[in-house]
Order: structure tokens, then sequence, then C-alpha cells
């Protein structure tokens, strides 16, 4: 059970991009008034910190640099266990395993929920952007972010979100789905896939410069 401290920040970009202009005098010596830029609304983000030492299971396939395993000696019971079943089903080729291996998440930041009001203004990119960027300065963490993507209000899957901004499936198969679904190049919603997400390495860079489709 993981017991590292939660967090939970508002964070987004305050205001849109446009600027107000100002009309120039008119002759009968009114002055418009200046259009006023766009407010948007700061996305709520939910994360926590995972240390080693939490014992995080995990399985599928992860880069090396986000996870760490360990052999344990196996059991009597489990000895007993499959020397029985290489008896029934007479696997003469077969060999008891005396170890079991586990692997673990290494220290990073585990995103838990992001709430932005207003889809496609980049709070929620600028939210998990922030996550990163502490992240990144902690020297335990190094830059490792992981997530997981589900549904929540039934409908919607958070997938194209993290996927667009360079989040990856540690299930292959989920991330060729969303490669094609990024090669229709239609306004769509992510197809309602769900599973582990986390950032590779060579993805960090990506995300800090992500400003393309506003998130």
């Amino acid at each position: 059970m993981v017991s590292s401290a939660n967090y939970n920040i508002t964070i987004g970009p305050g205001h849109g991009s446009t600027v107000g202009a100002t009309v120039p005098v008119k002759f009968n010596g009114k002055k418009e008034e200046e259009k006023k830029p766009e407010k948007v609304q700061d996305a709520k983000i939910k994360f926590h910190k995972i240390k080693s030492s939490d014992k995080y299971l995990v399985q599928g396939e992860w880069t090396e640099d986000y996870t760490y395993k360990v052999e344990v000696e196996a059991s009597s019971k489990e000895l007993e266990k499959n020397m029985e079943l290489m008896n029934r089903y007479r696997l003469i080729t077969f060999k008891v395993p005396s170890k079991k291996i586990y692997t673990y998440l290494k220290h990073c930041y585990k995103i838990d929920s992001i709430e932005a009001p207003q889809r496609h203004k980049g709070a929620g990119t600028k939210a998990v952007q922030t996550v990163l960027e502490r992240s990144l300065a902690d020297k335990e963490t190094e830059g490792r972010l992981v997530v997981l993507a589900e549904i929540t209000d039934g409908q919607t899957s958070p997938a194209g979100f993290f996927y667009k901004l360079g989040f990856r499936f540690v299930d292959k198969s989920l991330n060729e789905t969303m490669e094609e679904w990024l090669r229709k190049n239609e306004n769509t919603d992510s197809p309602k896939v769900t599973g582990i997400m986390y950032l590779p390495k060579n993805h960090i860079k990506k995300l800090m410069m992500y400003n393309g489709n506003l998130l």
C-alpha cells in the first residue's frame, strides 16, 4: 500500500493569449472600451510520490529506468505445487523454478486526477508540465511520471490526452490502437482504452515543449 504524501494543487495559464487592443480615438472624442482577454479557468491536479520502498508491484513492458527487480526464493508450498503440476501433466522437461521475480516501480510521481473545467484551453497540459518540472527537480524521481488512464464518467478516456503529451501504455497493443487513432486525423474522442501509462525518458522534452492542439 502506498503511504507517501498526496499533493493537490491548482495550476493553469490564468488567461488566454488574446491581448486587448486599443482602438484609435474617434473624432467625437470617445474611446471604445478595450476587449477583455478570455478568462481560462485553472485545472486542478492531484498527484503523489511513489517511493521504491513502497514496493509498488507492476507488470507490463517498462523501460529499465522505471523499474527494478527482486528475486525471492520460492516457498516450500510453491515448490510442492509446481512438482504436483509437473507430475500431473507429465512435464518431464519442466524445470521447477526455485525463485520468483517481482518487478517494482522506482521513485516516481503518479498523477491521480485532473479536473479542467474548459477543454482545449491548455490548462490541463500546463498542470501536467508543472508536475513534470517537480519530478525533474527531485533527485529521486528524475522526471519519472505514471498515470492510470481510466474512464471515470462512463463515456470518455483520458488516454488520448496523455498519449499526445508523450505518455505510453505498458501494454504495447494499446499504443498501436492509439497510433491508429492519431493516423486517422479525425476530431473524434479518444478510444475507450484504459491502463497504466508512463512518460518515457526520451519523451520528456516533447511534453515540456508541447504547445500544439491545446489540451
